[in-house]
């Protein structure tokens, strides 16, 4: 009977795992940090505003350092869900040709100055699973959007929509992960990232007419880490994932013309070091420092056989993310959390922000909280459920963008204003 048991609840496991991936693959995830990147791989982190991510404390940590894996013993699983609500509105100021006087949109109706909210909402996910095989070995496999990005302005006849009209982003990543503990509070791990991307740019290229690129492919990189207990209480997490780089295939059309075309998309490396220090037997402080190497991102642009490269140039400089928060039990069945951050933008300058990416400086305000959930427990028959919930708005600078239209012919320039969003976050974290 015991043996059956064990099985049931790992069949359990699997399925609710499996019933987490349909749902990533069921959602296209919104840009939510700098750059392109998604920040919000785990609900429990959203709370403490990615304070601690790569130091462990939810297994959700493995997708910043893959040494998290081997935190819980037996058989856990994850899985977060987040509603991202996003604004930014774009207007045009001016318009010339390309390094040349610019001349003011200041006369001309709104129709074709004002473009409206640029933004898209959307919902994005992450699984996890962990299994530990032997007494310092685990296994375990993360399943998440770390990239994405949509783009619509609410007026699609403005004169921003000669440099991007409808922009989106979908990135699906599969990561298998091991972790071995090779002394006491000292722990390794690796994985292996499988990442499959599709993107859709549009723009328009007369005012009847809208150019369009859709392509997809996969690329493969990896992931590392190193996870620190030098003392009780106090845990020191390093995690490195790797560049990803997407050779799109697809195809290109504009009005009458079609063809098959090819589209590069580089994504960065990204290097997180998180701090998880026990201040009280019921108070944590948590700290993250991470740089993404968005200097990698020079470009969008689409290669035409029959007509050359069309597209813009980005230069992104390198990306910084700071957060400080905390985590207190209130009672042995509620945890509260909250955190703050401030992220610096590769976005630096009006000539590398594209209108597609209305990106800037940003400060982020979370909140949080998880519930260990006895009804959920015996319901899934499991040795332990939490749920969590989280809650962050953010807040971002204002920016202005130059740029030139994807065939070279028209410099547009302009600012982005009210730039914000908020996000909404739900998890569940089950010990087998």
């Amino acid at each position: 009977m015991l043996f059956l048991s064990k099985t049931n609840k790992t069949k359990n496991a699997f399925r609710f795992l499996g019933i987490s991936s349909v749902a990533i693959l069921a959602h296209v995830g919104s840009a939510s940090a700098g750059g392109f990147d998604i920040h919000e791989q785990s609900t429990v982190f959203l709370g403490s505003a990615s304070a601690g991510v790569a130091a462990g404390g939810s297994l959700g940590s493995m997708f910043w350092n893959p040494a998290a894996t081997a935190q819980f013993s037996g058989l856990n699983t994850e899985s977060s869900y987040t509603l991202i609500l996003p604004n930014a509105d774009v207007n045009v100021t001016s318009i010339g040709l390309p390094g040349g006087p610019m001349a003011s949109t200041a006369g001309l109706p709104s129709s074709l100055t004002n473009g409206g909210d640029i933004t898209m909402p959307a919902v994005t996910g992450a699984s996890y699973g962990a299994y530990q095989v032997s007494r310092d070995l685990w296994l375990g496999m993360a399943l998440n959007s770390p990239f994405g990005l949509a783009t619509k302005p609410d007026n699609v006849n403005y004169l921003g929509s000669y440099l991007g009209l409808t922009t989106k982003l979908i990135t699906l990543n599969a990561n298998p992960t091991i972790a071995y503990r090779i002394a006491p509070g000292i722990t390794i791990g690796a994985g292996v990232q499988i990442e499959w991307a599709q993107a859709k740019l549009q723009f328009r290229s007369t005012p009847t007419t809208v150019a369009q690129f859709l392509g997809e492919g996969w690329a493969f990189g990896g992931t590392a880490g190193i996870l620190l207990e030098p003392m009780a209480g106090t845990s020191i997490g390093l995690g490195y994932r790797s560049q990803l780089t997407h050779d799109l295939d697809g195809h290109f059309r504009n009005g009458a013309f079609g063809s098959d075309a090819t589209s590069s998309l580089n994504l960065p490396d990204i290097v997180t070091l998180s701090l998880r220090q026990e201040i009280t037997p019921t108070t944590r402080l948590l700290g993250t420092v991470e740089w993404t190497n968005w200097s990698l991102f020079k470009d969008v642009s689409v290669k035409i056989p029959a007509v050359g490269s069309l597209g813009e140039t980005a230069n992104w400089s390198d990306g910084w993310f700071f957060s400080l928060g905390g985590e207190y039990d209130y009672s042995p069945l509620l945890t509260l959390r909250s955190g703050v951050a401030y992220e610096i933008s590769p976005i630096d300058d009006p000539t590398k922000r594209l209108v597609q990416i209305p990106d800037n400086n940003r400060v982020w305000l979370n909140i949080g909280a998880s519930y260990k959930c006895d009804f959920c427990r015996s319901l899934l028959n499991s040795e332990e459920t939490t749920l969590d919930v989280g809650y962050s708005h953010v807040f971002i600078e204002n920016g202005g963008f130059n740029d030139t239209t994807p065939d070279g012919s028209t410099q547009i320039a302009g600012n982005i204003t009210d730039a914000h969003f908020d996000l909404v976050s739900v998890g569940m974290r089950t010990k087998w």
